[in-house]
């Protein structure tokens, strides 16, 4: 079972996607960022950075429960989990994947975000 603890942003809503696309059982925890949750110390031992989209995996690797956060690394983990070809094992797709990810999360994703708070925000 996957425990996601998430909040209606785009980097929460990429995880939910992935659960349902890899048809895996999870609960949804919400983390309202809007009201400071995510800075709450059980919140903290999940994602120390105090950033949503966090996952427990209560049968993680070894059996044993273990935590992740970062959405890109979270993505990863759930494709290799269940063997899923949306992470291809052939090199070179897997690389061509990789590459589009990383330029989704450290390129065009952060730029979506920063256009929501200037377009969201009251102007000062």
């Amino acid at each position: 079972m996957i425990e996601l603890y998430t909040w209606g942003t785009p980097n929460g809503r990429k995880v939910s996607i992935m659960l349902e696309e890899l048809g895996l059982e999870y609960s949804v925890h919400e983390v309202n960022i809007g009201k400071g949750e995510q800075r709450e110390p059980e919140f903290l031992k999940i994602s120390p950075n105090n950033k949503i989209p966090a996952i427990v995996d209560t049968d993680g690797p070894d059996g044993a429960p273990m935590s992740l956060f970062e959405t890109g690394a979270i993505l990863i983990y759930l494709a290799e989990k269940t063997g899923s070809e949306l992470l291809p094992s052939d090199a070179r797709k897997r690389a061509a994947t990789m590459q589009w990810l990383m330029f989704q999360m450290g390129g065009v994703g952060p730029m979506f975000g920063q256009a929501h708070v200037f377009l969201f925000n009251p102007k000062e």
